[in-house]
């Protein structure tokens, strides 16, 4: 079997541990994000499953895909797409929030002949 040839610029890869510890916060922020949804927090409970779904993405993206790692523009494509999902949301609930309800038509009186 041949070895790899490394160069003198190229990095090394990160420890197995590393991964280890990225996983279980990972489970622990799954676990948690379970039985936050137990416990019915009210109008609350959307803005806490949404914070730790932000939560384990940043984990996945910066150490598992290794944006950590690489040059920024790398890591621009995603924060580009993610400016552009907070815009298309935030176009969705001002339209949302401005839109106007009309009342609904009364109802008619009887049969017509």
């Amino acid at each position: 079997m041949i070895a790899p040839t490394t160069t003198e610029g190229s990095k090394r890869h990160p420890s197995w541990l590393r991964y280890v510890v990225i996983w279980l916060c990972l489970l622990a922020l799954t676990s948690a994000s379970f039985l936050l949804s137990l416990a019915h927090l009210g109008a609350v409970d959307v803005v806490v499953a949404l914070g730790i779904a932000v939560a384990k993405s940043s984990l996945v993206l910066l150490f598992f895909m290794h944006l950590l790692e690489h040059r920024f523009s790398n890591a621009m494509i995603v924060l580009v797409s993610c400016a552009l999902v907070v815009l298309l949301v935030s176009l969705v609930a001002a339209d949302v929030a401005t839109r106007h309800t009309f009342p609904p038509a009364p109802a008619p009186l009887g049969e017509p002949d």
